[in-house]
């Protein structure tokens, strides 16, 4: 047994594999995570960063690459997370209630995989209730995530994603997400 895990190793990482695995074209992706929404109370306690909560999340991700030389990618992609992380006090609850961003993406081939910097647009969905009354608010703005993604076959990959949205201030609080996720995809 230990000798088919050595050459299933030495079969991953053979250069000729990389060069095999498709780094471009038409991908999706699903993603499963972890979300803590955060709020910054300028106005309320000096900066004071409170935790809304934090919550399992699942997703999908699609996305168009195209490599630009030897070892770069650029690229396109949108995605959709769910998360109902919440906190709740006295009756009254606030929480998050799915995630949308879309922007673009560079990426370095290293050996069998790709390091990636993404930037764009985040749409959150706040949602509040109060004794059984609910509303929701959509807070937008800038988001960033770094990850790597490890391909496990010339068409497929496995891989991790760290990311922070910065989604401007609602009635005086400034909202926050952070979100980490494992990803699975296929690349067309």
């Amino acid at each position: 047994m230990k000798k088919y895990a050595l050459l299933a190793i030495s079969l991953i990482a053979s250069p000729a594999f990389a060069d095999e695995a498709k780094q471009s074209g038409f991908r999706l992706e699903a993603r499963v995570g972890y979300e803590t929404p955060t709020v910054n109370a300028d106005s309320v306690n000096n900066g004071t960063l409170y935790k809304l909560g934090n919550s399992a999340s699942i997703g999908a991700e699609a996305g168009y690459d195209v490599k630009l030389g030897r070892s770069v990618v650029a690229g396109v992609f949108a995605n959709y997370d769910y998360a109902h992380a919440q906190t709740c006090y006295a009756g009254s609850c606030i929480g998050s209630d799915g995630n949308v961003a879309f922007g673009g993406r560079v990426g370095i081939i290293l050996g069998n995989g790709q390091l990636y910097a993404k930037a764009g647009y985040d749409s959150f969905k706040l949602q509040a209730s109060v004794n059984g009354v609910s509303a929701s608010q959509n807070l937008n703005g800038a988001m960033g995530a770094l990850g790597y993604q490890f391909n496990v076959g010339r068409h497929s990959y496995i891989g991790f994603e760290g990311s922070y949205a910065d989604l401007g201030q609602y009635n005086g609080v400034n909202f926050q997400r952070r979100h980490a996720a494992l990803t699975g995809g296929v690349r067309f």
